[in-house]
C-alpha cells in the first residue's frame, strides 16, 4: 500500500475519533452511561471503525470492498437516526471519500443515493431532512472528488514509474546492441577491406621473391614477412573486436533507483558485475524489469528487494517484496515473457507467493549462454 495511502486511513480514523467523541459524550450527558441510547450508538460507532479498517485492508478488493462500504453505511445511518441533530453524518464523509477511486458517474450516484437515504432517515426522526441532505451531499461530492482527483494522481504516477524503467532498461539493452553492432561491423570492414588487401599483398610478394635476385630478393623476403605480421595482427584484432564486450550490469541497474519512487527498491549488487555475453546481459535486464514493473504495478508493496550474485558460471537474480501475495500465482505476459528468455540460454525461473507474503522471483542464468 502506497504510503499516502495510508496517510488517508489515518485521516480517516482521526476524523471518527473527532465525530465519536463528542458524539458519545453527548449521549452520556443526555441519557446516561449505562442507557441504552448511548450503548446503541457506541456500538454503531465501533461497528463502522471496524468495518472502515476491514475495507482499507491491502487484500480487501472487489465484493468483499463493496461489503465493508454498504455495511459502513448501514452502521452510519443507524448512528444518524439516534441522534441526527450531531456530527455523525460527517461518517457518511468519509464513505463517498473512500468511494472516490471508482468510476466518477457511480461516485456521484452513490453520493445520491447517501443523501436520499439520509433525508429519509432525518425525515423520520422529525427534523430537517432536505435542508440537511442538501448541504451533506455536497460534502459527499468534495469529498469523493478530492479522493478521484488523487487516485487519478497516484495511477499516472504509478504509468510513469512503469515508464521509466521500460525507458532506463531500453535504452540500457539499446546501448549495448549499439556497441555489439559497430563492433561487429569494424570487425567485418577489417576483415574484409585490409585482410583481404594484405592477403593479397603477400601473395605478390611471394611472386616478386622468385623473380628477384641478390639485394632485391633480400627486400622482398623482409617486406613478405612484414606482411604476414601485419596480416596476423589483422586477424587477431578482428578476433578480438568479434568476442563480447563484457557489460557492467551494476551500471545498467543502479539507474533504476532514481526512476522508482513506490515501492521502495533496494538493490544489492556487486561492485562489478561483468557480464561476457551480451544476449544473456539483455536477459538479465529484461527480467530485473518485468519484476520492478510488475511490483509498481500489481503488488501493493512497500519495499522490493533485488539481489544480483555471480557463483560457479552462473548469474542469480533474487527479488521478492512485502506486497499482498497471492496463493495461486498465475503466469500473466511478464512472467512469461521471463521464462521464455531464461529458457532460451537454459536458464531456470522460480516463482512463489503466500496472500499477505509477499512476492518471490528467482533467476539463474548460465554466464556462458547459448540459445537453443
Amino acid at each position: 500500500m502506497l504510503g499516502k495511502e495510508r496517510n488517508l486511513i489515518w485521516i480517516g480514523v482521526i476524523t471518527w475519533l473527532i465525530v465519536a467523541g463528542p458524539t458519545i459524550v453527548w449521549q452520556i450527558e443526555r441519557y446516561g452511561a449505562a442507557a441504552p441510547q448511548t450503548l446503541a450508538i457506541i456500538a454503531g460507532l465501533a461497528a463502522f471503525l471496524l468495518f472502515f479498517l476491514l475495507g482499507c485492508r491491502r487484500d480487501c478488493h472487489g465484493t468483499q470492498e463493496i461489503v465493508f462500504l454498504l455495511l459502513q453505511a448501514a452502521a452510519a445511518f443507524f448512528c444518524v437516526w439516534l441522534q441526527w441533530n450531531g456530527f455523525v453524518q460527517v461518517l457518511l464523509v468519509i464513505i463517498a471519500g473512500e468511494i472516490g477511486k471508482y468510476p466518477i458517474r457511480a461516485t456521484v450516484l452513490v453520493c445520491i443515493a447517501q443523501a436520499a437515504v439520509l433525508a429519509f432517515v432525518i425525515h423520520l426522526v422529525g427534523g430537517p431532512a432536505l435542508a440537511m441532505a442538501t448541504a451533506y451531499f455536497a460534502f459527499f461530492l468534495f469529498a469523493a472528488y478530492a479522493m478521484h482527483i488523487a487516485h487519478n494522481e497516484a495511477n499516472a504516477r504509478q504509468q510513469l514509474a512503469e515508464a521509466n524503467a521500460e525507458l532506463k532498461m531500453t535504452s540500457g539493452m539499446l546501448d549495448i546492441s549499439s556497441r555489439t553492432s559497430e563492433r561487429l561491423r569494424i570487425a567485418r570492414d577489417l576483415h574484409d577491406l585490409l585482410g583481404h588487401h594484405l592477403t593479397a599483398l603477400t601473395l605478390n610478394l611471394e611472386t616478386a621473391s622468385h623473380l628477384a635476385e641478390g639485394a632485391a630478393r633480400e627486400q622482398v623476403e623482409k617486406s613478405k614477412s612484414i606482411a604476414r605480421h601485419l596480416l596476423a595482427d589483422v586477424r587477431a584484432v578482428v578476433s578480438r573486436l568479434r568476442d563480447e564486450e563484457p557489460v557492467d550490469l551494476t551500471a545498467a541497474l543502479q539507474s533504476l533507483r532514481d526512476v522508482i519512487d513506490s515501492p521502495a527498491l533496494h538493490l544489492k549488487l556487486p561492485r562489478e558485475l561483468p557480464v561476457t555475453d551480451a544476449h544473456v546481459a539483455q536477459i538479465a535486464l529484461r527480467s530485473v524489469q518485468e519484476i520492478v514493473t510488475n511490483a509498481v504495478r500489481h503488488s501493493g508493496a512497500r519495499n522490493l528487494w533485488v539481489t544480483l550474485t555471480t557463483a560457479d558460471h552462473t548469474l542469480d537474480i533474487d527479488a521478492h517484496d512485502d506486497g499482498d501475495g497471492t496463493d495461486a500465482v498465475r503466469f500473466g505476459n511478464g512472467l512469461r515473457g521471463i521464462r521464455e528468455r531464461v529458457e532460451q540460454v537454459r536458464g531456470s525461473l522460480e516463482v512463489a507467493s503466500m496472500r499477505g507474503r509477499g512476492f518471490s522471483v528467482h533467476v539463474r542464468l548460465p554466464l556462458a549462454g547459448s540459445e537453443t
